[in-house]
């Protein structure tokens, strides 16, 4: 059984994870099903009868055969019908408690959450909207714990894939330094470190509009396959063939044909962690490549050593990499 539901019946339950419930039992069939049954459950225990009865078991038993000739069909039935409406009982309870659920919870307090990846690392979490999100490493999500009102807004510092539930009525906003990214239903990919002061959207299916944030005049709209980039303030789009760089949710980093200086910056991102890159040459190299996102960032390195030749040293106490 969910731990939520047993805290539920245990009356242990705080609200966010009473509204965390809310949003199983109105999204999930199982937990649902887990959730009726347990109610009834619940409902029918209060009418077990304990120990201290049996005195008065025996008394009643006595009444009981003397009535029994007299009245079989009767005592049939009143039991049969007490036990009917205690189960009746538990499951308007359930009904009602279940009807009540299915509300918008308008006047339920919001709290906010935050995940952050660890670097080296991706994860996937599930929004109550049913949004899928993957955060690839050193990223940051805050969301509410439940949306509510006329808008679903999150912030975000780092990159992360989007997989947006539709809802015309109510349209998914992604906050980030930069721009703000607004869609209705629909996939897109955010790159937006803070700490890199960049930003660049991929659109993979539906459709996204840019803007700087509370100012929607001058959007940027995108379609399917087309990606969007802020350079020197100024916001471009261009048409991309190759999704290679997509990967990522998969634990693969490929770069194609990218400057040597900035897959360094990314590692850097990536892998929390400093490279001083000494070599001129060296930096404006393109590389193309992949490699796995757990092996880290030195087997990386060695991957490109064997197209271009370059020497480097790691220091784990300053936890930095100098590359020469």
């Amino acid at each position: 059984m969910h731990p939520l539901i047993i805290k539920y019946i245990d009356k242990a339950i705080t609200t966010q994870e009473e509204a965390e419930l809310l949003e199983l039992v109105r999204t999930d069939e199982n937990v649902k099903k887990e959730f009726t049954h347990a109610q009834n459950a619940y409902a029918l225990s209060g009418f077990i009868f304990s120990e201290e009865d049996e005195k008065e078991g025996l008394i009643q038993l006595q009444k009981f055969k003397k009535k029994q000739k007299r009245t079989p069909y009767i005592s049939f039935v009143k039991y049969t019908l007490r036990y009917a409406v205690v189960i009746g009982i538990a499951v308007l309870m359930t009904t009602l408690y279940l009807v009540k659920l299915q509300k918008k919870p308008e006047n339920r307090p919001v709290a906010y959450e935050e995940f952050t990846t660890p670097s080296g690392q991706r994860a996937m979490l599930k929004l109550h909207d049913g949004t899928t999100v993957w955060l690839n490493a050193s990223s940051t999500l805050r969301y509410p714990n439940i949306f509510v009102g006329n808008i679903r807004k999150v912030e975000l510092d780092g990159e992360a894939y989007f997989e947006v539930t539709h809802d015309e009525k109510v349209p998914f906003i992604v906050s980030t330094d930069k721009l703000d990214i607004k869609v209705l239903g629909t996939s897109f990919n955010v790159y937006a470190y803070k700490k890199d002061n960049s930003f660049i959207t991929f659109l993979e299916t539906g459709s996204i509009k840019i803007y700087p944030a509370l100012d929607e005049t001058n959007a940027l709209f995108l379609s399917p396959n087309e990606t969007a980039e802020l350079k020197d303030n100024k916001l471009s789009k261009k048409s991309v063939l190759n999704k290679d760089f997509l990967l990522w949710k998969d634990g693969i980093y490929a770069f194609d044909d990218i400057p040597f200086k900035e897959i360094v910056r990314k590692l850097e991102l990536y892998y929390d962690i400093t490279i001083a890159l000494e070599n001129e040459k060296l930096a404006e190299y393109k590389f193309s490549g992949k490699f796995r996102q757990r092996d880290g960032v030195v087997s990386a390195l060695r991957t490109f050593q064997k197209v271009y030749y370059f020497r480097f040293n790691k220091d784990d106490e300053q936890n930095c990499i100098t590359i020469h």
